[in-house]
């Protein structure tokens, strides 16, 4: 199968993402029969496609027919569309950003999430039939970015007297849809609500925009109902297209992670028992056995708490992390393993070992875990 890599550079040149695409449309498509058909995808590819590469993954979404894509700032956004990418895309919250005049330039969407950022925006020159569109965002609970609810009418109607700017959505943004229990389930059902009162309010002063989103790719797997109303009528979604169930659920077709992550083993020695290995005399031998030295520690997101919780796999079969990573390099146990030698392969993150279930295990995020990794990788896209 030819591949076609993607040049760039890479703190650890033996740690290889190879991003199935082919696995991308697939999880797309599993998407897409779950949601309403009067639902827009809005595809988030924010922070280098959570590390997948933004600009390969962009263009296979695109054949997919996602309705939208979705970048965390301006700088993002301009780099999608000087590589060909057309169609809407929405910016999450860039409110430093030095000159929203790039936004015209390059026909960005932008969100508008707090009052002295329409502020700029009033003040935005424009040539004439120039427009800027926006999304008004609404802090229900996240607190993060947004409006104060009670202000979403004002602040929406101030958006409205703006000649150059065109207001095509209102959205929010749900913070405890990745837990399934009674409190977590509770506050995101008063977000919902509260969302819904100021889009009540909205449609009785004649500003509710043709876009309204709330949901995410764990608010489609706990509340598909809620957040596929007719009043919602897009989706925002990143984790489930790359692979990621991150809260329970009932689907039984499940998503598969694009990227399969590996490394190679520099070095093998044998060991005995009662040796302290590693820095700080961390991990002590319980047995004669046999170490591997891999590419890969802190500065590709190996960190000191995946030791005895991560078990790559040599071989096809698991391989404890032992002691403290270094810098660039971690000890695996591969006593199990006698034929393993220097330049055999490691896989670090994949369909086998997969990092949401090591996150759930550490109390940790998948993408904390994994999205270091991507990002140290040399990745490769299989043409298929």
């Amino acid at each position: 199968m030819p591949t076609t890599p993607m040049p760039q550079p890479a703190s650890c040149p033996d740690l290889t993402a190879v991003i199935h695409l082919d696995r991308l449309r697939s999880n797309v498509a599993l998407v897409r029969a779950r949601v309403p058909a009067h639902v827009q995808l809005m595809a988030v590819v924010k922070c280098d496609a959570y590390g997948h590469g933004a600009i390969p993954i962009a263009r296979a979404l695109k054949q997919c027919a996602v309705d939208q894509l979705v970048v965390g700032s301006i700088t993002e956004g301009i780099a999608l569309r000087q590589a060909g990418l057309s169609g809407p895309i929405l910016v999450f919250s860039d409110p430093l950003h030095p000159d929203l005049q790039d936004a015209l330039t390059h026909e960005l969407t932008l969100t508008v999430a707090d009052e002295p950022f329409a502020a700029r925006l009033a003040r935005l020159r424009a040539r004439p039939g120039q427009v800027v569109a926006v999304h008004l965002k609404v802090d229900t609970g996240l607190f993060r970015f947004g409006v104060d609810p009670g202000r979403a009418g004002p602040v929406m109607a101030d958006l409205a007297k703006m000649p150059h700017v065109r207001v095509e959505g209102v959205y929010s943004h749900l913070s405890s849809t990745f837990h399934d229990d009674a409190a977590s389930n509770a506050s995101t059902r008063c977000q919902i609500k509260a969302f819904e009162v100021v889009c009540e309010h909205l449609e009785e002063q004649g500003l509710l925009p043709q876009m309204v989103h709330l949901g995410s790719s764990t608010g489609l797997l706990g509340f598909p109902d809620e957040l596929c109303s007719t009043r919602f009528n897009a989706l925002r979604v990143g984790t489930l297209f790359y692979g990621f169930l991150e809260r329970s659920n009932t689907w039984t077709n499940r998503p598969r992670p694009i990227a399969e992550l590996t490394t190679r083993i520099l070095q093998v020695r044998a060991v005995r028992a009662g040796v302290h290995v590693g820095y700080h005399r961390a991990h002590r031998m319980a047995h004669d056995g046999r170490i591997a030295v891999i590419h890969g520690g802190y500065t590709q997101g190996l960190h000191g708490d995946l030791a005895g919780n991560f078990q790559p796999l040599v071989q096809g079969r698991p391989a404890m992390l032992l002691g403290k990573p270094a810098l660039a390099q971690s000890l695996l146990d591969v006593s199990h393993a006698p034929r393993v030698q220097p330049g055999d392969e490691v896989l670090l993150a994949g369909e086998a070992v997969n990092m949401r279930t090591v996150g759930q295990a550490l109390g940790r995020s998948t993408w904390e875990l994994l999205a270091p990794m991507l990002q140290a990788a040399r990745k490769i896209y299989p043409q298929s």
